[in-house]
């Protein structure tokens, strides 16, 4: 029996209130003024490529990170309910979702997008996702190159892997706003992935080839990004 790799993505409908919708797009608007753009990889050039939308962090302790936190533990708990479904997984892969990146609240303006790319990164196994609002046009969020395409209502949630395989992107807005909340879920608090990361950099840089290690495998296309 063929399996369909879309299968993996979980799209809850009005999964947060209008009210806690409303309420973190306030704070966004509140908060505007430090806003940031982000950068990630292209995934077909493999270019470093800056975003277009505007992306503000909720600091702990306030009433909004808390109302995407729960949310967030209800989205993965769900999630892991789904997948035991399946009945094909290894059981250890729920530790992969025990803590967050930084909760993040996005604005898209028109004209705005996120060019295609994945969420992998240093023990980062799932991406969730929670649409504020639906009174605006495009902003479709797609996997795969267009394969498959979600239009996003007010208070619905997206949770899915997260690696080089999961390309999605989020199409350009057409008319008026799109806000959203996104975070990255980790095998390890982000502090100690951080220190981690660093590790391993320092690591492979003074890194000087052991047979017991194998071999490293030339890859074609792994020099341009091709």
């Amino acid at each position: 029996m063929s399996f369909d790799i879309s299968q993996l993505i979980l799209h809850k409908e009005n999964f947060l209130s209008k009210d806690e919708c409303n309420k973190l797009i306030e704070y966004f608007e509140n908060n505007k003024n430090n806003s940031i753009k982000e950068h990630c990889p292209e995934a077909k050039t493999g270019i470093d490529t800056w975003s277009t939308f505007d992306v503000i962090s909720i600091p702990y302790g306030a009433e909004e990170f808390s109302i995407v936190t729960k949310a967030l533990e209800k989205m993965i708990n769900l999630y892991h309910e789904y997948t035991d479904k399946f009945n094909m997984f290894h059981k250890l892969r729920k530790q992969n979702m025990l803590f967050s990146h930084k909760i993040r609240l996005m604005k898209y303006e028109k004209g705005a997008k996120i060019h295609a790319h994945s969420d992998h990164g240093p023990y980062i196994y799932g991406s969730c996702t929670f649409n504020l609002n639906d009174d605006y046009e495009g902003g479709e969020f797609v996997f795969f190159r267009d394969k498959y395409k979600y239009k996003l209502k007010k208070g619905d949630a997206l949770i899915f892997p997260a690696d080089h395989y999961w390309v999605h992107e989020v199409k350009p807005i057409t008319k008026g706003f799109r806000y959203s909340t996104n975070c990255f879920l980790q095998s390890v608090p982000d502090s100690v992935r951080i220190k981690l990361w660093e590790g391993e950099n320092i690591l492979m840089r003074d890194y000087k080839f052991i047979e017991e290690d194998g071999i490293m495998y030339n890859i074609k296309g792994e020099k341009n990004g091709t």
